[in-house]
């Protein structure tokens, strides 16, 4: 009873075994099958579009204005700056202003206490005065009564202006302890506080004339004969949301820095919103070529010292050998090889060959003013 059923069992596990062995190889030649037609339709198409001319973009070549920059970076600074320093010690007593202040002319910006040898100096001075208005008095009377000879009385006129002269110094010193503006401008920085003791030529208070303020920058020795005084910039700046402006060189300073091998220049600023400290970025014209052709430097292509482009006509693309003049950013001038209205390729240039059918996908790309100016 038990062998019959024991053969039973083992039947029906070697039939499902067999089953799942069917299925299994029945659903990896469908998979076999699949992949081949897919490859077959990969084929085609790859067939079928590499019989395509390559797609490309072109560029219509045009007469333009073409300059050559020179980008510097520069300052905002005065020229007219006055540090006033202290003409005798003392302590400062009343200081009346502060940063950003502006004066004018002789304004008054402080005093220094007076020290006791100015008080004796000029208390001995107006003394000496005193007495010699006596004596002259003295000598006058007797003059007159032809008890003196009339020299002694000469004598005595020259001694009381003497006397005088020396009372005018001594109250110049005094009124030199009084620090006054020597013209209108802005208080840029003060070093003193009251209270503060000062000596002989100590620095004080530091200030500037706004309409002396310059942009000045600073071009290296291979560029430093190209600007010259009355050339025009373009200069942005950052403090003013990079407002651009077109400034004129004012000053180009007759040497080289002996260290960093750079000539100084100014430019004049057309307003007053500026002030010192402030950065510029700037761009000065080295050289500038009129009516001359320009291209993009993507459509060049360089093998050795040969340049080339691929000029498009009736999408046939011929490669053209082209000689190039000046380079500014993305764009270069073309000398020779090429003339105005012909059409090169732009973009899909990696795929195009000399004498080969291609094919426009789009209409020719605007020119690109980079470096150009009209």
């Amino acid at each position: 009873m038990r062998k019959p059923l024991v053969l039973i069992v083992g039947s029906t596990f070697i039939l499902f075994i067999g089953i799942v062995m069917f299925v299994l190889n029945s659903s990896s030649k469908i998979q076999d099958a699949d992949n081949k037609l897919t490859a077959e339709i990969m084929v085609k198409s790859t067939s079928k579009n590499s019989q395509l001319p390559p797609a490309v973009s072109l560029f219509n070549v045009t007469e333009q204005t073409f300059s050559q920059y020179i980008v510097l970076t520069g300052t905002i600074e005065p020229t007219k700056v006055a540090s006033l320093a202290s003409p005798a010690e003392g302590p400062i007593l009343n200081l009346v202003v502060r940063e950003g202040d502006t004066v004018n002319l002789g304004q008054e910006i402080l005093r220094i206490g007076r020290n006791h040898a100015a008080d004796s100096l000029q208390s001995s001075a107006a003394e000496e005065v005193r007495k010699q208005v006596l004596n002259l008095r003295r000598i006058d009377t007797l003059v007159k009564q032809h008890t003196l000879p009339e020299e002694q009385l000469d004598e005595a006129i020259s001694s009381l202006e003497k006397a005088k002269a020396a009372l005018s110094q001594a109250k110049q010193a005094l009124n030199d302890y009084i620090v006054t503006a020597p013209w209108s401008g802005v208080i840029s920085k003060v070093l003193v506080s009251d209270g503060h003791f000062v000596i002989p030529r100590s620095p004080m208070v530091e200030m500037y004339d706004p309409d002396s303020l310059v942009l000045r920058f600073s071009v290296v020795e291979a560029q430093a004969l190209v600007l010259k005084k009355g050339h025009k910039i373009r200069a942005t700046f950052d403090g003013l949301a990079g407002k651009e402006f077109e400034l004129e060189i004012i000053r180009a300073y007759p040497d080289l820095d002996r260290k960093l091998r750079t000539r100084l220049f100014e430019a004049a600023l057309p307003v007053n919103e500026f002030i010192p400290g402030m950065f510029a970025r700037i761009s000065a014209i080295q050289q500038k070529h009129e009516n001359t052709l320009v291209i993009p430097i993507d459509a060049l292509q360089v093998q050795g010292n040969d340049k080339s482009v691929f000029v498009v006509t009736d999408n046939i693309a011929t490669r053209r050998l082209v000689e190039t003049g000046l380079e500014q950013d993305d764009q270069i001038e073309v000398l020779s090889g090429l003339k105005a209205g012909e059409k090169i390729v732009l973009t899909g240039i990696e795929r195009v060959k000399n004498g080969s059918a291609v094919r426009v996908l789009e209409q020719p790309a605007k020119n690109n003013s980079a470096g150009v100016v009209k």
